[in-house]
């Protein structure tokens, strides 16, 4: 079992819980065992997904594996040099996403797109993440569930930096 298994198994474990939310798990690993900055506990959630060891189930996150059979010493914790081997490919950011999408799918300039988005954050005093989806929804276009899920994830990641 690798350190980001290991790391995984030792959340679950300590929560008592099959599954987590995003938040309670970048806070577990942050807050509750001081492991990292909220920060680099996101990095850890990324990498626990892109890397299949996480995956996400109705709104929350579920280890892929047996967390049962990690063996680990009660004053684990997992080294800094986690986080660079956690390092994954990063999605494009959803909002350029969102705004090519819209702009190559609508023909509507870029700048229009960036416009109408400031707009409806500004009016309903939003992030900027969901004030594209709900943009991309004005244009008709579908929004899906990852989509939807990066947005989430985005914002309350950064709610918990906040704190």
């Amino acid at each position: 079992m690798n350190d980001l298994q290991k790391s995984i198994a030792l959340l679950f474990a300590r929560k008592g819980k099959e599954s987590l939310t995003e938040r309670e798990f970048v806070f577990s690993a942050s807050m509750d065992l001081r492991w990292f900055s909220p920060r680099e506990a996101q990095r850890l959630l990324d990498a626990g997904i892109s890397g299949g060891y996480l995956e996400k189930r109705n709104g929350s996150i579920a280890p892929t594996f047996d967390v049962g059979k990690a063996e680990l010493p009660l004053d684990y914790k997992p080294g800094r040099e986690i986080l660079d081997h956690a390092i994954i490919k990063q999605p494009k950011d959803l909002f350029i996403e969102m705004v090519e999408q819209i702009a190559r799918t609508k023909s509507v300039p870029k700048r229009e797109v960036v416009s109408k988005v400031n707009r409806k954050q500004e009016m309903l005093g939003i992030d900027v993440e969901p004030a594209v989806l709900l943009v991309a929804c004005d244009y008709g276009l579908r929004v899906d569930q990852d989509q939807l899920e990066r947005a989430e994830s985005n914002v309350l990641g950064r709610d918990m930096l906040a704190r």
